[in-house]
């Protein structure tokens, strides 16, 4: 909670909120093959002094919901990630209804030690973990050269378990874990398409070609079209359609379509009812929209014919005598504000008095509710 008293301290509950709201809820949990995670090696000589989070005792870490922080697309405006999360059911052509799942999907780790895995071009999407039992864990190993793969239960064929789709890592400075999300069961293929590119030359051979085919069998169909993706803009554009068919991306019935389908069209509905429901003002406006802007002179030639200014202003013509479209706005006075609807409907020298007004009238709201029950 934050006791906001003046403007410089109204920053840090905005960015944290802002944060928050490009935040992503997981759970993560502990496989069950055993293993601690081991402690950090430490080649200092001095006497070894235990850390309570690397205790046996301490298994805060194995079970927790925390959030991912999603970074936001400087192009785009909104959080833009390359690979899916694997689902944890198989997709089924044949199947009548999606399984049940959770809004938060159950990520399990490995406490084995691995080496990060990554080729060149290869894209992949990059999540800072929220503070945590875990997070403390792994960094008080400090071990940022190693990483835990992680995986979803029931993702893979066998409804026992799935393949690696990832793992969480140290930042080389030990602020923070990371969760580096790369193709489904990645191990196979970043070393299938690492040869591609580097020991066939895009020229694939039958054995090759065998393996990735094997690999495909083991993928889920929703990861067909950002494979293909990959593939592209790795350089092998020309083999991404042939290597990744079309015909893999219908992973859903016809029936699942008909009815994400429905819902789409009902939700862009409502959407509409809702927009159609509050009008922007309650009065129609009678006046002109404002006022159009049109040039009174035309430019000075004299500024052309001065040989001192003639090349400052040539390209400046445009802009000092161009006003298309332009408008100047007009307040309506009749108009009146409602500040409990919308705050940027208050006048600059109304705003203290309407914040006075604001707290009256959450006082009146909860004392009408207090006594109503």
């Amino acid at each position: 909670m934050y006791n906001v008293s003046s403007f410089r301290a109204d920053t840090a509950p905005l960015d944290e909120l802002e944060s928050l709201a490009q935040a992503k809820g997981l759970t993560f949990s502990k496989d069950g093959s055993g293993g601690g995670g081991g402690g950090g090696s430490n080649s200092n000589s001095r006497p070894h002094t235990p850390n309570h989070v690397l205790s046996a005792s301490t298994v805060a870490w194995h079970s927790c919901r925390k959030l991912i922080y999603v970074p936001r697309s400087a192009q785009k405006g909104f959080a833009v990630g390359f690979w899916p999360l694997p689902e944890a059911f198989w997709p089924d052509v044949n199947a009548p209804a999606l399984p049940q799942r959770s809004a938060h999907p159950k990520v399990t780790f490995s406490c084995s030690n691995q080496e990060p895995m990554i080729i060149d071009n290869l894209p992949f999407d990059k999540y800072e973990l929220e503070p945590s039992p875990l997070t403390l864990f792994i960094l008080a190993r400090k071990q940022p050269k190693v990483c835990w793969q992680v995986y979803i239960q029931g993702s893979g064929k066998a409804a026992e378990g799935g393949h690696a789709f990832g793992y969480l890592k140290a930042s080389t400075n030990l602020l923070s874990v990371n969760l580096f999300v790369l193709p489904n069961n990645y191990p196979v293929l970043l070393p299938l398409l690492d040869d591609l590119f580097k020991v066939h030359r895009l020229k694939p051979t039958s054995d090759w070609r065998n393996a990735f085919k094997n690999y495909l069998h083991t993928m889920p169909a929703y990861y067909a079209g950002p494979l293909r993706r990959a593939l592209t803009r790795m350089g092998a554009g020309n083999l991404a359609s042939t290597l990744v068919p079309e015909t893999m991306d219908n992973c859903l019935s016809y029936t699942v379509l008909n009815y994400l389908k429905r819902l789409k069209n009902q939700a862009k509905l409502e959407y509409d009812k809702t927009l159609n429901s509050t009008p922007v003002n309650s009065k129609i406006r009678t006046g002109p929209d404002g006022i159009k802007v049109i040039p009174r002179s035309p430019f000075k030639k004299e500024l052309l014919n001065n040989h001192l200014l003639r090349d400052r202003f040539a390209l400046l013509r445009d802009q000092l005598t161009d006003f298309p479209g332009f408008m100047l706005g007009i307040k309506d006075a009749g108009l009146k504000s409602n500040g409990l609807r919308n705050a940027f409907d208050i006048p600059r020298h109304s705003l203290l008095d309407q914040v006075n007004n604001r707290a009256v009238y959450v006082v009146w709201m909860v004392c009408s509710l207090l006594f109503s029950s």
